[in-house]
C-alpha cells in the first residue's frame, strides 16, 4: 500500500549572532557561550527526530530553510549534525530546496564545502548594503569586500543558487549609495534578490535612536524612489518580480518562501520558530536556554498555538496572495474555501475598483492582483480585505 505523501517545508531557527543589528526585531542573541550553542543543536536534533517520527508517514519534505540569527556562525560540524538529523528523520525529496542564511563575515572555504556535502544547495547572504560606512551604522559584522569574496568562494564551492538580501531606506543612506549597491550586486549575478524597506520596529536600537533624534528616518518619497530604481533595474535584466520584496531569475523563485504565501504546510523547529500545520499555527518559546531545557526534559517547547478559523485562513490567504505578482486566483480561492471570492467579500468591490480605475490593481476572469503601478499603495489595497 502506497503512503499518502504531502509536501512539507521545514524551517530551522538558529538564534545566534556575532552582534545584534540595530534594526533587527527577530529573536536572536549575541555572545552566548559555545556550550549553550552545542546543547541547543543537540536539542534541535532531538526535536527534529521526534517530529520526523510523527510526520514522516504522511509528509515528504521538499524544502528546508535554516534561518536566524546567523546559522553560519555555527561550527560546520554542528551544521552537518542538523542536516543529518533532518535526512535521518524525514523522507526528503531528491530535488528538495535546502537553503541556509549566512553572514558574509562568517563563511570560509571549509564551511562551504561541508554545507555542500551536507545537502545545502541554496545560500541566502545577508548583504543589506555595499557601503562600508552604512554597514557599520547598521551594526553589520561584514564589509563590502567580505561580500565579494564570499560570493566568489560560494561559486567555487559549486553553489549555483544564491540569494542576496538588500535593505533600503536606511537612515543616512543616499540614493547614490543605494544605486551603487544595486549595480555592484548585479555585477555578482545572483539568482535571487530579496529587498526590504527598513521598518523601525519598536524595541530595536534604530527605533530608539530615531525617537531620540540621533538618527534621521529616510523620507517616504526617497524610500519609494529607491524601490522603483531597483524594480527598473530588475526588469531590464530579466528578473521575475514575483512578490513585493522578492525577485528571481526564471526558475529560481524561493520554493520555501512560497509555502508561507500560499498556506502550505510548514514546520518550524527551534526557539521562536513558527509553524502552520493542518490549519493550526504554533510557535516555540523565544528563549534558547528555555527551549533546550524543555526538550531535554521531554516537554514541548511550544508556547503559543492558534487553530485557524475559516475566516482566519481566508484573511491569511488573501493577504499573502495579493503580495504575489499572480495575485488571487478565483478558481483556486473557490476550491479552497467553497465560495466565490466576491461572495466572501461582498460590499468591497467598489473600493477595490477605485484602485483598479487608477491602474493600481486589476481584475480579469482568472483573478485579481496588484499592478506594478500599485506597489506603493499595496498595503491600502490589501487592507480592503482584512
Amino acid at each position: 500500500m502506497m503512503k499518502t505523501s504531502n509536501p512539507l517545508g521545514l524551517y530551522i531557527h538558529i538564534p545566534f549572532c556575532l552582534q545584534k543589528c540595530g534594526y533587527c526585531d527577530f529573536y536572536s542573541e549575541a555572545g552566548l557561550p559555545d556550550d549553550l550553542k552545542k546543547a541547543y543543536v543537540e536539542a534541535l536534533c532531538r526535536e527534529i527526530g521526534s517530529y520526523g517520527h510523527q510526520l514522516s508517514p504522511e509528509y515528504t519534505v521538499d524544502t528546508v530553510f535554516l534561518g536566524g540569527g546567523t546559522p553560519s556562525i555555527l561550527p560546520s560540524y554542528l551544521t552537518k549534525s542538523i542536516l543529518s538529523a533532518v535526512f535521518d528523520a524525514f523522507d526528503v525529496s531528491t530535488d528538495a530546496e535546502v537553503s541556509m542564511e549566512c553572514n558574509p563575515a562568517t563563511l570560509t572555504e571549509e564551511k562551504l564545502g561541508v554545507y555542500r556535502e551536507a545537502g545545502i544547495n541554496r545560500l541566502s547572504l545577508g548583504v543589506q548594503s555595499m557601503d562600508d560606512g552604512l554597514l557599520q551604522v547598521m551594526g553589520r559584522a561584514h564589509s563590502r569586500q567580505d561580500v565579494v569574496e564570499t560570493v566568489q568562494l560560494a561559486r567555487k564551492a559549486g553553489f549555483d543558487n544564491l540569494n542576496l538580501d538588500l535593505m533600503f531606506g536606511i537612515p543616512g543612506q543616499s540614493r547614490m549609495m543605494w544605486e551603487e549597491t544595486v549595480r555592484t550586486v548585479f555585477a555578482m549575478n545572483p539568482e535571487h534578490l530579496s529587498f526590504y524597506s527598513l521598518e523601525l520596529a519598536e524595541g530595536t536600537l534604530f527605533y530608539r535612536q530615531v525617537a531620540r533624534g540621533i538618527l534621521e528616518p529616510t523620507p517616504q518619497e526617497e524610500d519609494r524612489q529607491m524601490y522603483h530604481f531597483l524594480l527598473r533595474e530588475l526588469q531590464e535584466r530579466g528578473y521575475d518580480h514575483y512578490e513585493i520584496s522578492n525577485s528571481a531569475r526564471p526558475g529560481y523563485r524561493c520554493r520555501h518562501n512560497l509555502k508561507y504565501w500560499d498556506l502550505s504546510d510548514y514546520l518550524g523547529l527551534g526557539a521562536s520558530a513558527h509553524s502552520f500545520l493542518q490549519g493550526r499555527r504554533f510557535a516555540s518559546v523565544s528563549d534558547a536556554l528555555a527551549y533546550v531545557q524543555a526538550v531535554e526534559n521531554g516537554e514541548s517547547p511550544v508556547s503559543w498555538h492558534h487553530e485557524n478559523s475559516r475566516r482566519d485562513s481566508i484573511t491569511d490567504y488573501t493577504f499573502t496572495a495579493l503580495r504575489r505578482r499572480e495575485g488571487i486566483g478565483k478558481m483556486d480561492f473557490a476550491k479552497r474555501f467553497g465560495e466565490a471570492f466576491w461572495n466572501v467579500f461582498a460590499g468591497r468591490e467598489e473600493e477595490f475598483r477605485q484602485f483598479a480605475q487608477r491602474g493600481e490593481a486589476e481584475e480579469d476572469e482568472a483573478g485579481i492582483r496588484i499592478t506594478q503601478a500599485g506597489m506603493d499603495v499595496a498595503n491600502r489595497i490589501i487592507e480592503i480585505f482584512l
